[in-house]
C-alpha cells in the first residue's frame, strides 16, 4: 500500500508504525556505537565468562540438564568453570571502571551497555545463588495449593526441591507475598519446567526489573538536578545489578523497579499511585517499604512551608505518616488478596540461617567462639542472637536518625542511607543488597570522597563474590587450591581497584 494511502486512510496506524522505526533504529544505533567500544566488548568477554563460570559444583544443582550436556567433560570442566568465573568477573570490573562517566558525559550508551553486557547471561545457570531455585519451587507450591508461609519446598519432593540448596529445603518463605505470586506465574509461563522456571523466568523478570531502573533512574536524576549519567553508570550498570541481579535473578530487582516506578509517579504528584507501588515493592521485600519517605514528600506539596528546621521536620512529618497509611493500607489489601496469612513475618529471620557478610552476625559468631574456648558454653549459645538484636536496634536508629537528618530536605540521600543501613544492620548480609543503596546513590548526590568509597566497596563486594564462589566449588569436591585462586584473585581485584583509583578517581572530573 502506498504511504500516502495508508497516511490518509489509516494515521495512527501509520504514526506508531514510524515512531516503532525510529525507536528501532535509535535501540539499533545504540548497540552498535556500545558494541564498537572495546571496554565495553570485553565487558560482554566477562559476562560470557562468567555464565560459563555458572557451571560449576557451587552453585549448579546435581539434577541440572547441563551436567548431561557436558557428559564425559564434567570432571574437569569444573576447574574450567571455577577459572572463566574468577577471570570474568575481574574483566567486568575493570570494564566497568572504563566506561565511567567523564565530566558529566556518558562514554558510552549505558542501557545498550547493559544490554550486551547481560545477553551472555541469559541462558546461564542462575549465577554466584541458589535463591532462584527457591522462587520456583515456592511459586510450584502455591500451583499444587501449598502455602509456602506454612510448607517448605521441601515438601513438593521430586526436581523441584532437589535443586533447591538443602538449607532452603526445610524453611518457610521469607518473601512478601506479590513476589510469590509473579513466581506462580512465572512458574505457570514456563510450563511448570523446574529448570527454566528458575534460570529463565525469574532471570526474565530480574531483567524486565534492570530495564525499568535503566529507563526511570535517568529521568528522576534530571528531575531532581542530578548527573543522570553518573546514576545510570553507577546504579545500575554497575557490576553488582550485572553479576547478581541479573546472573542471580534476584527477586531484589523487582523491589528496586517498583521503587524507581513509585519515585517516578511522585515526581507527577500522583500520591496513591506512588504509595501503591511503594506497597508492592514491599510486597516484594520488606525494604523496599523505605521508598515511603521520598515518595510521600515528592507527592505531598508543601502547601504551607514553616521556617527553621523543627517546623520543617514537622511538616514532613506529617506527610510521610499519610503516605505511610496509606501503604499499609495497600498491602494489607494485597496480603488478603493473596490469602497467604502473614507468616512471612515469622520467617523474616530464615536468610540468617547461613554465614554472611552481616557485621552483627560476624561479630556473633566470633564472640560465640572465643567464649566456646574459654568454657562459657551456655552463654556462647545465647550470644549470637544477642549480637543480632543489638545490631537491628542499632540500625533501627540509625533510620531514624537518618530520618530526622535528611528526610526534610534530602529524602534521596535518607533513602539510599538508610537502606545501606538495613544492609549492614541485618542478621544476613549478600552482596546484592547493597544493590538497593547504589541504585538511589547518585541522587543522594554524594560527596566526592563517599562516591569513591562507595567504588571500592564495589569491588570489595565483587571480590568477596569471587572469593565465596571458590570457597563454595572448594567444599563440593575441588581441592582446597580452589580457595588459594579465590584469594588470589580477590588480590587482583586490589591491584585494578588501586590502579583505577590513581588514574580516575583522585581526581573528580
Amino acid at each position: 500500500m502506498d504511504v500516502d494511502v495508508l497516511t490518509r486512510s489509516h494515521p495512527r496506524v501509520y504514526r506508531f508504525g514510524a515512531a516503532v522505526e525510529r525507536y528501532r533504529a535509535r535501540v539499533t544505533a545504540a548497540l552498535v556505537e556500545a558494541f564498537g567500544n572495546r571496554h565495553v566488548r570485553r565487558g560482554m568477554l566477562a559476562t560470557l565468562l562468567i555464565a560459563l563460570g555458572s557451571l560449576t559444583p557451587a552453585y549448579t544443582p546435581e539434577n541440572s540438564p547441563w551436567w548431561e550436556l557436558l557428559g564425559g567433560f564434567r570432571s574437569w570442566y569444573a576447574w574450567i568453570g571455577l577459572a572463566a568465573g574468577l577471570i570474568g568477573v575481574l574483566l567486568l570490573l575493570d570494564s566497568w571502571f572504563h566506561l565511567r562517566p567523564r565530566n558529566g558525559l556518558a562514554t558510552v550508551p549505558y542501557r545498550a551497555v547493559i544490554a550486551l553486557w547481560a545477553l551472555p547471561m541469559l541462558m546461564a545457570p542462575p549465577i554466584f545463588s541458589h535463591d532462584a531455585y527457591a522462587y520456583a519451587a515456592e511459586g510450584f507450591q502455591l500451583h499444587l495449593g501449598q502455602n509456602p508461609y506454612i510448607q517448605p519446598t521441601g515438601a513438593i519432593g521430586g526436581r523441584w526441591s532437589d535443586q533447591v540448596v538443602e538449607v532452603w529445603r526445610f524453611t518457610q518463605a521469607p518473601y512478601g507475598p506479590l513476589d510469590l505470586v509473579i513466581n506462580h506465574a512465572i512458574v505457570d509461563v514456563t510450563g511448570l519446567s523446574p529448570y527454566w522456571s528458575s534460570a529463565l523466568g525469574m532471570r526474565a523478570a530480574a531483567v524486565i526489573g534492570v530495564l525499568v531502573m535503566a529507563y526511570t533512574l535517568p529521568r528522576i536524576a534530571t528531575r531532581v538536578g542530578v548527573d543522570s549519567q553518573q546514576a545510570l553508570w553507577f546504579g545500575v550498570a554497575n557490576p553488582l545489578v550485572i553479576t547478581h541481579l541479573i546472573g542471580g535473578a534476584h527477586n531484589d530487582a523487582l523491589m528496586l523497579m517498583f521503587i524507581c516506578l513509585a519515585i517516578a509517579a511522585a515526581e507527577r504528584r500522583r500520591f496513591l499511585l506512588g504509595c501503591g507501588l511503594v506497597a508492592c515493592a514491599a510486597a516484594v521485600k520488606v525494604p523496599g517499604v523505605l521508598a515511603v519517605v521520598p515518595v510521600a514528600l515528592l507527592a505531598l506539596p508543601n502547601y504551607h512551608p514553616k521556617p527553621g528546621y523543627f517546623g520543617r521536620l514537622g511538616q514532613a512529618a506529617w506527610r510521610v505518616a499519610l503516605g505511610t497509611l496509606v501503604v499499609a493500607i495497600v498491602f494489607v489489601l494485597i496480603n488478603q488478596q493473596v490469602g497467604l496469612g502473614w507468616g512471612w513475618i515469622g520467617a523474616v529471620n530464615v536468610p540468617s540461617q547461613v554465614p554472611t557478610i552481616a557485621p552483627s552476625s560476624m561479630i556473633g559468631q566470633l564472640t560465640s567462639l572465643i567464649m566456646n574456648q574459654l568454657g562459657f558454653y551456655r552463654a556462647a549459645i545465647d550470644v549470637l542472637p544477642l549480637v543480632r538484636n543489638i545490631g537491628m536496634g542499632i540500625t533501627v536508629l540509625v533510620i531514624l536518625f537518618l530520618l530526622a537528618r535528611h528526610a526534610p530536605s534530602q529524602p534521596f540521600r535518607f533513602l539510599s542511607f538508610a537502606l545501606a543501613a538495613l544492609a549492614l544492620g541485618s542478621p544476613a548480609a549478600h552482596p546484592w543488597y547493597f544493590t538497593w543503596a547504589f541504585a538511589f546513590f547518585a541522587l543522594a548526590q554524594p560527596s566526592w570522597r563517599l562516591f569513591r568509597i562507595a567504588c571500592w566497596l564495589t569491588a570489595v563486594l565483587m571480590a568477596y563474590s569471587t572469593v565465596n564462589f571458590a570457597v563454595q566449588n572448594g567444599r563440593l569436591g575441588l581441592s582446597g587450591v580452589a580457595i588459594v585462586i579465590g584469594i588470589a584473585t580477590a588480590i587482583s581485584f586490589a591491584w585494578v581497584m588501586w590502579g583505577h583509583d590513581r588514574t580516575h578517581f583522585r581526581d573528580p572530573s
